[in-house]
């Protein structure tokens, strides 16, 4: 499989089933840094560091940091 994404592409939009928390987030901006974070509802790890991205988030917001965290029951 090959991909059309490349160094400097822009990012593909982001596709979610549901938005628990937050406005929805078609597509990223430029000029934002995105943190992205995919876990398994199942994982204790998991689980425990969104506090830290929390806290991330709180802490950079200004700074045009966003965190998103996608969950996935497998």
């Amino acid at each position: 499989m090959t991909s059309s994404l490349n160094s400097g592409s822009p990012a593909p939009s982001i596709e979610a089933l549901d938005w628990l928390r937050g406005d929805r987030l078609p597509n990223f901006k430029l000029g934002k840094i995105y943190i992205l974070d995919f876990f398994a509802t199942g994982c204790g790890y998991s689980r425990s560091s969104l506090t830290h991205l929390a806290q991330l988030q709180e802490g950079y917001r200004d700074m045009g940091v966003e965190v998103i965290a996608v969950a996935s029951r497998e």
